[in-house]
């Protein structure tokens, strides 16, 4: 995918502007830049989508053998079922009929294996595709399904019948060995995802419709084509020229510069931005290297990371006067540019495309990675800090987190981002959740959210189509911009901390960052030189930065913590419409994503470890992929429920850990008790979705087990949920996701414990901070943004003494 910019028009005719985009994949795949009053901008902006292009195909370089047994795979997950006919609803009878071969899914599933998937056991899982397509390599792999009566005697997966290699399939889901209980894991999870993602040229999915799912925001899409037609705001007003440039291309683009250009116009855009900027001449053809970059910036801070923590650090310095430069792995996507399509955003907005595991494929992990983070991605939970997890932190010598400077850092935050916990209507899953608790006499309470009363949209894992929810791109970002002193370099990923020893010192003395990024092809590289270097690049990749950069405490990458996640759902028939609840116009993946949550097992007044039960955001792709796998009418039926069918979470405060190389390396394992915790709360989640009025409810272990709660008696409800909540969580038979990850360079009080002391500077290297999620002493326990920005802000603060004090020392020579 490309994201090409858009223009600034109104009353339907073309106009010119002076202000440049440069949108890209991920800000490192293309770093397109258009100046405005050279071309014909209504032209571009209808042609191009308002910015948005559809899915461009990945370079398929698996072998014919390979690909052979993917198609079969494939098409065993997703099989065409020509005997369902539904009279008055072909695009049912269609859905039906359309196996995965047939939607061109594993050419899309054969690219992402090739160029997007790069966990540890890519290479084991191409092998296992050939050999399935020889006779031996089945025969080892399948056992004896494939053995026959006829000359050779043995069939290769691929020539088998649909019944034997779903058998075979569900042997493995199901099976002994480990290694093909991730086989499958990975095969399905891959076909669905992208079998319910990919989009032809009108947006369109041939499953959407037979689901009751729409595609993009509907509203969003009625919003593109209002501005990009007629260019007015609501209510009909012309919009200012800045207005309507914000309108289209979001609040930060007068403070990006991308670095597509020759040298020379990007160093005089830095330039004109007040960063000094040294040109490197080098002979034609020699590769740039950090003895010999393309640029060298010169500023106050440099901040690696646009998230949580370093979107907000940022803000604050840059408010405070000093220069500051703003490195982003991923790229812009704001407002208009958004999509707001599930599978070009997760390619666009998350970590590795949302392709994240653990090694062993316990855990499937979801982040952000785009302008803004996670912040821009996230369910908008905004939850301070628990009391019991400050005194807890503070008991292990951690004062900040019960002094007055932490208080008013959470409250700081919360007012930057208009945090408030009113709800005018509540979406389909939270209310069922709601209304389950209250059944049952749980505790509910309102989460508070960086969004309005009124902001009822499930797409904003997606990205936010109005900047209504209150990322850092709609807050501190904005800071940094509009206080003229910073800069976001989208599409630059950091290489390396740049130190040196220092006369008199016990520790060296951080000097900038070595970065790279995409231009014309190939890998281009600069040098920021800056009196303090902070590290917000996320629990998962910041470790990886510090080892890069010569760090070599024993904490970097250990102690991650997941808060691991499983689910449970219930689905809610739409019909007879007068006994309908909720109400038949609501749709799971609509409405706010988190509005209610349940503390029922958090245990927070005793030992403060145990689970919160909240609501998630699942469109079609994600949807699939977690849904349990029997067979492939099974799953199709499973699917045809989709939007009636809620989905309600425990979320664990765990003990156990783990440790992370880089997000491609990631090793965790559950304590007994972390496990233990997860199964009380699926037992009182599906005593919530049963409370609720569910039809039917299940969980998503392998076995697909379901059950008719209308049907049965109290008895066989009660042993349901006992059984299905008693299995284990680690045996890859229940998937576990996480959308928080933490504690990868934790803060602490002495080096041997910890990476970075009470103000966020590493131990090792003075000058050099740490202001994201890999610093939680501990795991939260809750959702972390808040905790994260308060965290950012006393480092902040602490940023702030250094720099006063080099420029008191500067001033007086």
């Amino acid at each position: 995918m490309e994201d090409n910019g858009g223009s600034l028009i109104k009353n339907g005719s073309s106009r010119k502007g002076s202000f440049r985009l440069g949108l890209g994949v991920k800000g490192a795949k293309d770093h397109t830049v258009i100046e405005l009053g050279s071309i014909d901008t209504q032209r571009l902006l209808l042609a191009g989508g308002g910015g948005r292009e559809t899915q461009q195909p990945l370079t398929n370089s698996l072998s014919p053998r390979q690909m052979k047994s993917l198609s079969a795979l494939c098409d065993t997950i997703l099989p065409s079922l020509n005997d369902f006919v539904a009279p008055s609803d072909e695009s049912l009878t269609n859905f039906y009929s359309i196996s995965a071969s047939m939607a061109g899914t594993p050419d899309r599933v054969g690219g992402l294996i090739c160029e997007r998937l790069k966990h540890p056991m890519t290479g084991v899982l191409k092998l296992v595709l050939w050999l399935l397509s020889t006779l031996f390599g089945t025969l080892i792999i399948c056992g004896m399904a494939c053995l026959s009566t006829k000359f050779p005697f043995i069939r290769s997966y691929p020539d088998l019948s649909l019944q034997k290699r779903q058998e075979i399939v569900q042997s493995w889901a199901l099976g002994y060995f480990r290694h093909l209980r991730m086989f499958f894991r990975t095969v399905k999870l891959l076909t669905l995802l992208v079998f319910f993602t990919q989009i032809d040229e009108s947006e369109d999915n041939p499953s959407w419709k037979a689901i009751g799912y729409c595609g993009p925001d509907p509203e969003f899409k009625a919003q593109l084509k209002n501005h990009f037609l007629h260019g007015t705001s609501k209510g009909g007003q012309e919009l200012k020229e800045d207005d309507d440039a914000e309108e289209v291309i979001g609040p930060l683009y007068k403070g990006l510069v991308h670095l597509n250009n020759p040298r020379d116009i990007s160093a005089d855009a830095l330039r004109r931005f007040g960063f000094p900027v040294s040109v490197i001449r080098r002979k034609p053809k020699v590769a740039a290297n950090l003895s010999s970059p393309s640029l060298v910036i010169q500023c106050d801070a440099v901040v690696v990371g646009s998230g949580s923590g370093g979107g907000v650090v940022a803000g604050v310095l840059a408010k405070a006067g000093y220069k500051v430069l703003v490195l982003e792995k991923g790229g812009y996507s704001a407002r208009n540019n958004l999509s707001l399509l599930e599978g070009p955003t997760m390619d666009q907005m998350y970590l590795n495309s949302g392709l994240v595991a653990t090694d062993d494929m316990g855990v499937c992990i979801l982040s952000g990675s785009t302008v803004g983070g996670g912040s821009s991605i996230n369910w908008s939970a905004c939850i301070k800090t628990p009391e019991h997890v400050c005194k807890e932190w503070c008991d292990h010598g951690l004062e900040l987190f019960e002094s007055q400077l932490y208080k008013e850092a959470m409250d700081v935050v919360c007012q930057e981002m208009g945090v408030q916990s009113e709800i005018e209507d509540e979406g389909f899953n939270n209310a069922i959740l709601r209304r389950g608790c209250q059944e049952m006499g749980y505790p509910v309470s309102n989460i508070p959210r960086n969004s309005p009363p009124d902001h009822y949209c499930g797409w904003c894992c997606l990205g936010c189509k109005d900047g209504r929810k209150k990322g850092t791109s709609e807050t501190w970002l904005v800071d940094l911009v509009k206080s003229g002193n910073g800069v976001i370099l989208p599409g630059c990923e950091a290489i390396k901390v740049l130190h040196k020893n220092k006369r008199g010192r016990d520790r060296k003395i951080a000097r900038g960052v070595a970065f790279e990024f995409e231009y014309k092809g190939t890998k281009d590289i600069c040098v920021v030189e800056s009196k303090v270097t902070i590290v917000a690049c996320g629990a998962l990749s910041t470790p990886a930065l510090l080892k890069r950069s010569g760090l070599k405490n024993k904490n970097i990458g250990r102690h991650l913590h997941l808060h691991p996640v499983t689910m449970a759902w219930g689905y809610f028939p739409d019909a007879p419409a007068s006994e309908v609840w909720p109400e038949a116009r609501k749709k799971s993946y609509e409405g706010g994503i988190m509005t209610a949550m349940s503390p029922v097992v958090a245990e927070f007044e005793k030992s403060g470890y145990g689970a919160v039960i909240q609501t998630p955001a699942l469109h079609p792709g994600m949807f699939s992929i977690l849904m349990p796998w029997v067979s492939g009418p099974d799953i199709k039926d499973r699917m045809r429920k989709f939007s009636r069918t809620a989905h309600i979470f425990a979320l664990g405060r765990d003990k156990g850990s783990g440790t992370v190389t880089s997000p491609d390396c990631i090793s965790y394992k559950l304590e007994d008790i972390d496990e233990e915790n997860l199964r009380k709360g699926i037992d009182k989640v599906l005593r919530i979705l049963a409370a609720a009025g569910a039809e039917e409810i299940g969980t998503h272990h392998s076995k697909g087990r379901t059950l008719n709660v209308k049907q049965v008696s109290y008895y066989e409800f009660e042993k349901f949920v006992k059984e299905e909540s008693s299995r284990s969580l680690t045996d890859l038979s229940t998937p576990l996701c996480s959308a928080h990850q933490m504690g990868s360079c934790r803060m602490g009080t002495n080096p041997k414990e910890s990476v970075v002391n009470q103000r966020g500077e590493t131990w090792e290297v003075e000058d050099l901070y740490v202001a994201d999620a890999s610093v939680f002493p501990t795991a939260l326990g809750v959702n972390p943004m808040i905790t994260v920005q308060a965290i950012a802000y006393c480092t902040a603060q602490s940023v702030l003494d250094v720099l006063r004090r080099k420029r008191s020392r500067f001033d007086k020579k």
